[in-house]
């Protein structure tokens, strides 16, 4: 994935935090000295920089500005709910038992009551600390005194509720009973008043300074493990319980690695072969944890990664027997309505985005794809997984795969066009999934969700077709016909503008400004299952044009486009189109493999890590394997396969990045089911290092982290530890591809 490709799904909802990754902390509540008097808020006098933000939602309509020394909130709309506007500060914390003052001065045009509050960043947002005030014309001291009674949050927001607060419907007042007016703000502060009542803890996660693949390897594999600031020099492999040594080796010489801090040495033991569990042991005592060798060593890794695309499904009930403890009743199947307009359409189905109720076309395009390729790539019958399809004979990525593409198909207008989205206009609470009751409304026909749309139906109905199940190949034709139509939308729309939210939707826009990636995409994929020239030639002209990539992103999606005439076989390898893809796909390889030598951690990044970095690095990793079958190179799969290593807990952090795998694994992953059920889904790839600090959880706590570090364990970081479908479906075709199942 390129830098930035997330930037645009703009998340507004954050959660509750946890543990961190980071070289300057060691645990969650490490601080400097707390001194009474000490002031916690920046510019609270609003002499300089604006440091206050401002969110608004349900119907809500303000501005914020910094006026004559204070700070202004012109209110245009109030809104339908409290925190319909909401001005916020973040970047501080509160530790559990310091007692706090809280002081402000504060008037408006009106009398007006609204909610000072320090508050959880997400979750159910509840409030430490919150008192209704009551501000009139005449300017106003408040001095509030409080006590942080839970545990320590180093990243909590401080925030007025002025919108359509409880006590104006107490009042029998209504929305629009309130005029416009303005309120004022100066002199915030937020002093450290008592700190006697401190508590303290130490706890938090032990990272090894052996990062090793914590799931474990395959018997021929090859096996290494990063070797951390530690003085030694040589390694033994000893079988666990007994400590029986079966296999001795020397570290590599140790070398500086910038992207995290480290001093690092390679144990590397790809001679051992022999099943069973064990543990690596250096030269001066330190001891990894336990892993094992045999040739099932990942059957339970891809039933979990592919049944969180099973609890992720929308628009129907999940049951016990399948979905355990995460039970749902049918969700979003009421009718939706195309934005701008009265009508309303079915387009139940498909599957939940990420941490949000949403469904995205360009997204569930890239995920769907990756699960229809690993079944390509490697078809041995998978159908075990424990989904309702399951047991049927039908392999279950195809299942899987086929409930997205058959939500697609009712995204698809009467034009051929595809509708981008369906959501509400804001994103939900943390809630289940059936508790999500706000009207969803279908966004507007984009050429990228054409495109995608147009690829990945193409691609279901060549693969359906020879499937070996009567019931999907009977769906190739409907899936061809849609993608074709689609395709003639495409024809006629060349120059549509790009997606971009409606102003009144603020959930996820996956924006993109060209579509011609997609439009390839679609032209390849029709053109090797149809073979007409319409198609081919379409392909030719566009990989000519240069802006082709081999990336598999949701922003850039050529790499598919590439690999499908690379695989097809009724294309001569002397063929111009051929020939400009194989050059594509091998620049990319190249680029991939340039930076992966440069890294002891085995991956192309150094001094950026994107948000979702470690999508990006599965996906390269699934560049690596098409290489790997079209050039017949064994040596870009064993490099695939350390990027699967890296996943699975190589990696500066310390952390297998898939909840409820390894022997360290997030806990706290930014996702509304795990956080409303009380308990995290696994299988679960996370999004990871986050070397831009995109949120203000990782902002406050992870300020001075090397690249490959900056990763925190919570649910309030949303740019490091979300979740989304496609992050999933590139790691289910690397452990496809690598394995025999």
């Amino acid at each position: 994935m390129t830098r930035g490709t997330l930037l645009f799904r703009v998340f507004l909802i954050m959660a509750v935090p946890v543990l961190l990754v980071c070289s300057c902390f060691t645990a969650v509540t490490a601080q400097g000295e707390l001194i009474p008097g000490q002031e916690l808020l920046k510019n609270g006098d609003f002499s300089s920089d604006l440091l206050f933000n401002l969110y608004t939602e349900s119907g809500g309509n303000a501005a914020l500005s910094i006026q004559n020394g204070e700070l202004q909130i012109d209110v245009n709309k109030i809104g339908r709910v409290g925190h319909a506007i909401q001005p916020y500060y973040d970047g501080f914390r509160l530790n559990e038992g310091v007692e706090y003052l809280l002081s402000f001065d504060a008037h408006a045009s009106l009398t007006r009551d609204m909610f000072i509050r320090i508050q959880l960043n997400g979750g159910d947002y509840h409030a430490y600390f919150e008192q209704q005030i009551s501000v009139t014309e005449e300017k106003q001291h408040f001095s509030l005194p409080f006590v942080m009674k839970e545990a320590t949050d180093p990243a909590p927001r401080l925030c007025v509720n002025m919108g359509f607060v409880d006590p104006m419907a107490a009042a029998g007042l209504k929305p629009e009973d309130i005029e416009p007016h303005t309120v004022w703000f100066d002199n915030f502060s937020l002093t450290i008043k008592d700190v006697s009542g401190l508590v303290t803890d130490d706890s938090g996660v032990k990272i090894s300074p052996i990062r090793i693949n914590q799931v474990g390897y395959l018997p021929g594999a090859v096996k290494t493990a990063v070797i951390t600031d530690l003085d030694a020099d040589s390694f033994t492999i000893v079988r666990s319980p007994h400590g029986e040594t079966v296999f001795e080796g020397t570290l590599s010489a140790p070398v500086y690695n910038p992207s995290s801090g480290e001093m690092i040495r390679i144990a590397d033991f790809s001679g051992l072969n022999m099943v069973g569990k064990y543990k690596l042991i250096t030269s001066d005592g330190t001891v990894s944890e336990e892993f094992p060798v045999n040739r099932q060593v990942y059957d339970k890794l891809l039933r979990e990664t592919l049944r969180m695309l099973y609890l992720q499904r929308c628009g129907m009930e999940l049951e016990e027997e399948h979905a355990g403890i995460y039970v749902h009743p049918v969700c979003h199947s009421d009718l939706a309505i195309v934005y701008g307009t009265n009508q309303k359409i079915d387009v139940s189905g498909g599957w939940h985005d990420a941490s949000d109720y949403g469904r995205y076309v360009v997204s569930g395009a890239k995920a769907a794809a990756d699960l229809l390729l690993s079944y390509e790539m490697n078809s041995t019958l998978i159908d075990n997984i424990g989904i309702p399809e399951s047991g049927d004979g039908v392999d279950d990525r195809l299942q899987e795969a086929r409930y997205e593409l058959d939500w697609m198909l009712k995204m698809q207008a009467e034009s051929g066009g595809v509708y981008h989205k369906v959501t509400g206009q804001n994103f939900p609470g943390f809630i289940k999934p059936q508790e999500e009751t706000e009207q969803m409304i279908v966004s507007p026909i984009s050429n990228t969700a054409t495109g995608d749309f147009a690829g990945v139906l193409t691609l279901g109905a060549r693969i359906f077709t020879d499937s070996g199940s009567p019931e999907l190949a009977a769906l190739s034709s409907t899936y061809l016909a849609a993608a074709e139509r689609a395709w003639t939308y495409l024809e006629e729309h060349r120059n549509d503008p790009g997606f971009t939210n409606p102003t009144d939707i603020v959930t996820g826009e996956y924006p993109d400004g060209k579509a011609g990636d997609e439009r390839f995409w679609a032209a390849a994929e029709l053109a090797r299952f149809t073979g007409k020239d319409i198609y081919r030639s379409a392909a030719a002209e566009m990989l000519a044009s240069g802006e082709v990539t081999a990336e598999l992103g949701w922003v850039e999606m050529g790499g598919y486009g590439l690999y499908a005439i690379l695989s097809d076989q009724a294309l001569s390898k002397e063929n111009e189109a051929y020939i400009m893809a194989e050059t594509l796909l091998s620049e990319s390889i190249q680029r991939i493999r340039s930076g992966i030598s440069v890294n002891s951690y085995g991956i192309n990044r150094m001094n950026e890590f994107e948000w979702g970095s470690n999508m990006g690095i599965a996906n390269d990793g699934v560049v690596l394997l098409m290489g790997a079958a079209i050039f017949d190179n064994e040596a870009l799969r064993a490099s695939a396969a350390r990027q699967l290593d890296y996943l699975l807990g190589e990696n500066a952090a310390g952390y297998c990045f898939v909840t409820g795998l390894g022997t360290i694994s997030p806990t706290y992953p930014h996702h509304r089911p795990s956080t409303a059920f009380g308990a995290t889904v696994p299988g679960m790839l996370v999004g990871g290092p986050d070397s831009s600090l995109e949120d203000p959880y990782a902002q406050n706590v992870l300020a001075s982290c090397f690249p490959a570090k900056c990763y925190a364990d919570s649910d309030q970081s949303y740019s490091t530890n979300e979740v989304c479908v496609y992050w999933n479906s590139p790691l289910i075709l690397l452990i496809s591809a690598l394995t025999g199942n």
